[in-house]
């Protein structure tokens, strides 16, 4: 009863407008504008392995991420998938489908359980027409979303291996809880987290026993214990004194 009760206060909570005006694309936005978005969404919950949606298919939706994790990925004429970014709480996909002929330009799975915002897409598209501040925020979420595949492209190019599992770290830890001594649970399985940071199994194991040799932090099953924050991010950041074998791609 008790989860059943927590669900439904979590669904008020994720369609209320304090929430929604917490997302980039909604920001400054008269409450009455908000509220037609609010209104017009309903909440679902996924399990992890869901398809949210396949590239190419017409978009009747876009969505907010309110918990859990989501993989967004594109699959070559080869069949080999290509995962573009891996996204949690307050995230908005499928929103693009509006430059894209009205179909997604890329799919998207859940890899975590999640609570999603289905919201109308053609919603979206004429209040674009009809607001200014709407489009304006529009635009600043997708340069908030280039600006996020620029930093990893240059963590790609400039990072070694182990490095990049660091920083992948790093942003796993709020701003407040850049402290030492802290513990965290990785958001989903390593493979994914190998594929995410570009690299394979083997890449990835022998990169994580460098940055554990490095940096002093534990690592078992999912849990990660970081004792020193300043050694990882001086590690990160090229600082560390003891020099580490850059490991490549496969």
């Amino acid at each position: 009863m008790r989860a059943i009760k927590d669900q439904a206060t979590d669904s008020k909570q994720y369609k209320s407008l304090a929430f929604f005006k917490g997302l980039t694309l909604f920001a400054n936005l008269a409450g009455k504008d908000v509220a037609r978005f609010a209104d017009a969404s309903q909440i679902i919950s996924h399990k992890r392995g869901k398809l949210l949606y396949l590239e190419g298919a017409q978009a009747g939706f876009f969505y907010v991420i309110c918990n859990g994790w989501l993989k967004l990925f594109r699959t070559t004429e080869e069949g080999e998938e290509v995962i573009l970014a891996m996204l949690t709480k307050n995230n908005i996909i499928g929103e693009s489908a509006l430059f894209g002929k009205g179909r997604f330009m890329s799919s998207a799975q859940v890899v975590e359980d999640a609570q999603i915002l289905s919201v109308p897409l053609p919603l979206l598209k004429e209040q674009l027409r009809m607001n200014n501040q709407l489009a304006l925020n529009m635009l600043a979420s997708m340069v908030q979303y280039q600006r996020r595949h620029e930093l990893q492209m240059e963590q790609y190019l400039l990072y070694s291996a182990p490095q990049r599992i660091g920083c992948f770290l790093l942003g796993l830890c709020p701003e407040i809880e850049q402290k030492d001594g802290v513990i965290l649970n990785l958001p989903y399985d390593k493979t994914l987290i190998a594929s995410t940071l570009g690299m394979k199994g083997g890449t990835f194991s022998r990169a994580l026993n460098i940055l554990r040799e490095e940096t002093g932090i534990n690592i078992s099953g999912t849990r990660v214990v970081i004792d020193s924050m300043k050694r990882l991010l001086d590690f990160v950041n090229g600082c560390y004194s003891q020099p580490h074998q850059h490991i490549g791609l496969d």
